[in-house]
């Protein structure tokens, strides 16, 4: 399994928090109809960090959603990530090497 991490920084976590449902409508049918994904968690810490995890089954199909990732869902999310500010600082692929979800 592969995890894609991308890190954001400077999020208005108040705006982030009141339209995360928002958002979340319009991510999860994106992210579902991308070869291999498999779930994710977003992140948020008090001081404006953000972690966005995307588990996908290969890195190829991690590296075949970035197309989406990077333009599909910000065009889609225009307003909203406009609220939430911040910047996209990085973008990395693991290996997963546990996975205690349950």
């Amino acid at each position: 399994m592969i995890a894609r991490v991308a890190s954001f920084e400077g999020v208005n976590v108040e705006a982030a928090q009141s339209s995360m449902d928002e958002a979340e409508a319009v991510i999860r049918p994106m992210l579902a109809a991308l070869a291999g994904y498999s779930g994710g968690l977003e992140l948020f810490a008090e001081n404006g960090k953000f972690l966005s995890i995307s588990l996908f089954d290969s890195v190829e199909n991690a590296q075949a959603a970035e197309p989406t990732f990077d333009q599909e869902m910000p065009e889609k999310l225009g307003r909203i990530f406009q609220q939430w500010e911040g910047t996209r600082v990085s973008v990395d692929l693991y290996h997963v090497a546990g996975d205690d979800r349950r």
